[in-house]
């Protein structure tokens, strides 16, 4: 199976198993999307505003991590009244998920976790 393969699998259990999540992704550090499983925005237009506006995110929150705390960027949430935004870095990739309007964080938190941890030995 390749790691794209492997990927999806990843995604669709995550998403069949989690129902507050609308749109799953992974995308570079650069914002090239790897594999996504847009529901919401699913042309290809949107497609390049999600990596891009994710890899901006990224960088502002890496830079913020190194410069002010001197630690590692691991994630970052963005509430919105219309859903929220994750971004967790793998090491290798950033896993970003978009909601739906007050999902249940506590599950979020730890299926998005977990499935980073899957990602960051699929793309070694």
């Amino acid at each position: 199976m390749s790691k794209i393969d492997e990927a999806k699998k990843l995604l669709e259990d995550l998403q069949g198993r989690v129902p507050d999540i609308s749109d799953l992704a992974i995308a570079r550090t650069n914002g090239l999307i790897i594999y996504t499983l847009q529901k919401v925005a699913s042309d290809a237009k949107s497609e390049r505003m999600l990596g891009g506006m994710a890899s901006a995110l990224f960088s502002i929150s890496k830079r913020a991590a190194d410069e002010l705390l001197k630690g590692n960027f691991k994630s970052l949430s963005v509430e919105i009244d219309k859903g929220t935004i994750f971004l967790i870095f793998t090491g290798k990739v950033i896993l970003i998920a978009l909601t739906r309007p007050e999902p249940n964080l506590g599950l979020l938190s730890l299926e998005l976790e977990d499935a980073a941890g899957k990602l960051n030995t699929i793309f070694v």
